[in-house]
């Protein structure tokens, strides 16, 4: 046997737990090429790591895929601490320190893309690019009347319905079930309260300025789906002027699995 023969990539999605992080059960999953270049899936609100699952096996072959689920979210622990951006940040660094990951190229949807501007903001030297979808954190519009509803009265149907365009129209019972599940835990259902909790107070744009883009040294890449009802794209203002801006026609807030295809062929297009 060959003791040097390269480890092939892993096309098999399988889950993880790790007890090494401070803040309770660290819930991931690792796949493709462990030889390549670190990608990190940071997902939204309400999700979970399974979420991309779509996008990972396109890219398995040419990088290593770390999907990770959020305080509050999926398997992992339920303690969010105060649910500010510094917790979620901070926690983000451990997550990093936890998995070996010394940087890496982070790819992050709505809340999930607004902690990796945070990180990046923070911990600089550890993103080598960040690709962003319906990043929430740039300021403008915020619908938050479907997920006051959801977490209120767990209208997880009519909150599917709010965050699916035209493409996704066959994802609704399936996302619908998801939502359910990730609200059914008494303790998550709080967590998430205090998640959106903090995004009212706060205001949805990182600073009430605008989001200094300057600040970002790394390549940067935006998709957002044109019929997107939570977060609308925002003034071109609020936007960086060097970085690709991809418009995923008839998808929602939810481009990743409505149109996971395209997403797949910018980040391919992207990443080094």
């Amino acid at each position: 046997m060959n003791a040097h023969a390269p480890i092939k990539p892993s096309r098999k999605i399988s889950l993880s737990l790790s007890e090494k992080h401070s803040h309770g059960p660290l819930s991931y999953l690792e796949m493709g090429n462990p030889a390549g270049e670190t990608v990190v899936f940071v997902h939204g609100f309400g999700a979970d790591l399974l979420t991309w699952q779509l996008c990972l096996v396109p890219l398995a072959a040419t990088y290593r895929l770390i999907a990770l689920d959020l305080p509050g979210h999926g398997r992992g622990a339920s303690d969010v601490g105060d649910a500010s951006l510094v917790f979620m940040t901070g926690w983000l660094k451990e997550a990093f320190d936890v998995l070996d990951i010394a940087s890496a190229h982070i790819v992050g949807h709505s809340m999930g893309a607004k902690i990796a501007l945070g990180f990046v903001l923070s911990h600089a030297e550890r993103v080598k690019s960040l690709s962003l979808i319906a990043p929430a954190g740039l300021g403008g519009n915020f619908h938050l009347d479907a997920l006051d509803a959801f977490l209120g009265g767990d209208d997880a149907e009519a909150l599917a319905r709010q965050l699916l365009g035209p493409r996704g129209q066959n994802l609704g019972a399936s996302l619908t079930a998801s939502l359910q599940n990730a609200a059914a835990d008494p303790a998550r259902r709080e967590g998430l309260k205090a998640l959106l909790g903090n995004a009212k107070a706060y205001g949805l744009a990182l600073s009430p300025e605008g989001f200094d883009w300057n600040r970002v040294m790394c390549p940067v890449q935006i998709m957002w789906g044109d019929h997107d009802r939570l977060i609308p794209m925002p003034q071109a203002h609020r936007l960086p002027t060097s970085a690709p801006l991809h418009l995923i026609e008839g998808a929602g807030h939810l481009p990743h699995m409505e149109a996971s295809a395209t997403v797949v062929a910018h980040l391919k297009e992207f990443l080094p």
